[in-house]
């Protein structure tokens, strides 16, 4: 019970938060049947498992001490994705301690399953999604083309005669593709032995995603240029997504049946985790299991504890930012509710400054800030926010921005455009007097302030400027850096240091 209650102690949120991740994000919802599976398995062969006899392991004990450590780097870095691999490696420590290597080979593929209900971390996901709107885009296109459609593709734009088709991240395939990835290793495990033919079903499942969406956004299109925007938008497109869907598993079966049709299923192997007793080395007699409850629970006491200590660090002034720098004037931007509950509890600053002496494209000034960063409520990149608003990034680079006093800073300039137009975006994160570019390093700076300083507030700030028609960066940036030369001696009085 004592156990039961760390557990419990450690977790109880880091599971609520992923329970809601389900129920909330659509690219997710098939993780909820991810645990119901596994149980099954663990239900179907309860009484193999039961045959197995107990030999506990202390090899068991280093994993449950590093399910810790991933935990509070987790935690301490604001993190989600790091403490629910926590989680599955605790469960694994626990089973190989208490019950041995041979249960633990016998659970393999259920706790192996069950990595699929943690979702992919942003930074990842985004790297993944963006590849395949690029991808759904040119084959939609080809297709378009093909059945004698003019359309003209920029990024993720296609344009029809009708209108843009904009092909967003709801419509890259990475939903139905991560759904298909789930729904095949449950069908290979349920109706195959074979490990190959397992491994072949779940590689189809890429270009499978990816041919059935190019479909799905080829339909829209054909449906927009004669005149159905009304039936490519809203409540049909929807309905064609899971049409589409239907199509993609149909296609995983036949791919299934040509696979048998060409390679006979020969006997079946027996799922019998029993098997593995045969080859497990002969049984050691090992410590009373209470001794083992009473050394398990120090390192997960001890982290539990040493998270209470975790601070929020100092309050913030962003709010008080002027309105008026030099001669440049803004006006606040309001943020949309849907928008605030997406970023998190955090305090925001949203400008457009203008210079009135001269008439030039507003700067956009956006300023995050979170006086205690928690698992999920941390500073949202721009890199993420711009691809999953449909801009397209035409180029990236870590450029040194000087201060008045002579020092540089370390700026990531991004040029992205959207439905031809483009902008010309800054961006760095700061915290503690410190000021990085890199997102992994400013992760590695929470990780350790949150150590050595008890701290764990931070800060982003972003400038966009729209770019005038063949305005080169160099001259964007330019124009920019006769603002940001005056805000930047500004921005430390603001920013707690």
């Amino acid at each position: 019970m004592a156990l039961l209650a760390l557990l419990v102690w450690l977790y109880a949120s880091v599971l609520t938060r992923l329970f809601l991740q389900w129920v909330h994000d659509p690219n997710f919802s098939y993780s909820i049947c991810v645990p119901i599976f596994g149980l099954f398995v663990i239900w179907q062969d309860r009484k193999k498992l039961e045959a197995i006899p107990s030999s506990p392991s202390w090899a068991g004990l280093p994993l449950v001490v590093l399910s810790m450590l991933v935990l509070v780097l987790g935690i301490l870095g604001a993190d989600i994705f790091l403490p629910r691999v926590s989680f599955l490696i605790l469960l694994a420590g626990l089973i190989i301690l208490f019950q041995g290597w041979t249960f633990f080979r016998a659970v393999l593929f259920p706790w192996a399953f069950l990595i699929l209900m943690i979702p992919i971390p942003a930074l990842i996901m985004n790297r993944i999604t963006f590849p395949l709107q690029l991808l759904a885009t040119r084959l939609s296109a080809a297709l378009l083309e093909l059945v004698g459609i003019v359309v003209d593709r920029e990024g993720n734009i296609i344009r029809l005669a009708s209108g843009p088709l904009d092909v967003a991240e709801a419509c890259s395939g990475i939903r139905s593709l991560l759904t298909l990835v789930t729904l095949a290793t449950v069908y290979g495990y349920l109706t195959e032995t074979r490990t190959w033919v397992r491994v072949v079903l779940l590689c189809l499942t890429v270009p499978i995603a990816v041919v059935a969406n190019s479909f799905r956004v080829f339909g829209t299109g054909v449906l927009m240029q004669f005149g159905y925007r009304d039936e490519a938008e809203g409540v049909p497109h929807a309905l064609a997504g899971s049409l589409i869907f239907a199509v993609a598993l149909m296609m995983l079966f036949a791919a299934h049946r040509v696979i048998l049709l060409i390679w006979k299923s020969g006997p079946a192997v027996p799922r019998n985790p029993a098997h593995l007793q045969e080859q497990r080395a002969p049984e050691v007699r090992v410590e009373a299991g209470s001794f083992r409850y009473w050394v398990v629970t120090v390192p997960m006491l001890a982290t539990a504890i040493g998270l209470q200590f975790v601070s929020s660090g100092d309050l913030n002034h962003v709010g008080f930012l002027p309105s008026t720098i030099g001669d440049w004037t803004g006006s606040n931007v309001p943020i949309s509710p849907e928008e605030l509950a997406i970023l998190g509890p955090g305090e925001y600053l949203q400008r457009n400054y203008e210079k009135a002496s001269q008439s030039q494209p507003k700067i956009n000034l956006f300023i995050p800030f979170f006086p205690s960063q928690s698992a999920g409520d941390t500073i949202h990149s721009p890199d993420h926010c711009l691809l999953g608003a449909g801009w397209f990034p035409i180029s990236r680079e870590v450029i040194q921005l000087t201060r008045p006093d002579g020092s540089s800073i370390p700026v990531n300039r991004y040029l992205v455009s959207k439905s031809g137009q483009r902008l010309l975006v800054l961006y760095w994160f700061q915290a503690h007097g410190r000021v990085v570019a890199s997102e992994w390093r400013a992760k590695y700076y929470l990780i350790s302030d949150s150590i050595g300083m008890h701290r764990s507030d931070g800060g982003m700030v972003r400038l966009m400027t729209p770019m005038l028609d063949g305005e080169s960066p160099g001259a964007a940036q330019g124009r920019m850096m006769n603002f940001v030369s005056q805000f930047l001696p500004l921005l430390d009085s603001y920013i707690p240091s």
